[in-house]
């Protein structure tokens, strides 16, 4: 069964993801790619052109937007980690997809970690992942654990498919703790 989801013009609160500028990145599985990692800072990042992947990583700090311009393009077919990925990371700014993000198991944008983005999210182009042929779930924005101010904001199209799984096109939340017990509530 293949489920997809759609959305069009959602306004939502929560946010954020971003990308890089240059260094290593053999832990990554996109190449070419833009990586900033930390310590360190940096302005804005731009991407007009084509590349698999934007990370910022490691407690690296961006003073600006991390942007995938209208001519850019995140992503390949082969992609297999998120578009843009913010990990441990502080985003002084917004990250703005105003091109296409395109994955093919990872979400196009995703925040994790102890990561900060102070101006939200918006997605103004196109945001594709699919699920792979092994299942799982897909998202097309996922902010996981992370301190967010500003807003999620599409007014583009997110389309997520899946071939098993869940097909979510914008996830906001802590993911739940396998190893331990639910909390009871307090009085």
């Amino acid at each position: 069964m293949r489920r997809s989801l759609v959305f069009r013009g959602l306004l939502l609160t929560g946010s954020v993801l971003a990308a890089g500028a240059a260094s290593g990145g053999e832990a990554l599985a996109c190449n070419p790619s833009v990586v900033v990692s930390g310590p360190g800072s940096s302005g804005n990042i731009s991407n007009s052109g084509t590349v698999d992947c934007v990370v910022v990583k490691d407690g690296a700090i961006v003073n600006g937007d991390v942007t995938n311009e209208a001519g850019g393009a995140v992503g390949t077919a082969t992609s297999q980690e998120a578009g843009i990925a913010v990990h441990d990371a502080t985003i002084n700014g917004a990250i703005v997809n105003r091109g296409v993000i395109s994955t093919t198991t990872g979400p196009a944008i995703s925040v994790t970690g102890k990561s900060a983005v102070t101006g939200g999210i918006q997605n103004d182009g196109s945001a594709t992942v699919t699920g792979g042929d092994a299942g799982g779930n897909a998202q097309g924005i996922s902010v996981s654990g992370a301190q967010m101010t500003g807003g999620i904001t599409n007014t583009g199209t997110i389309i997520v498919t899946t071939g098993k799984g869940r097909a979510v096109g914008i996830g906001v939340g802590q993911p739940p703790t396998v190893s331990s017990p639910p909390q009871e509530p307090q009085q």
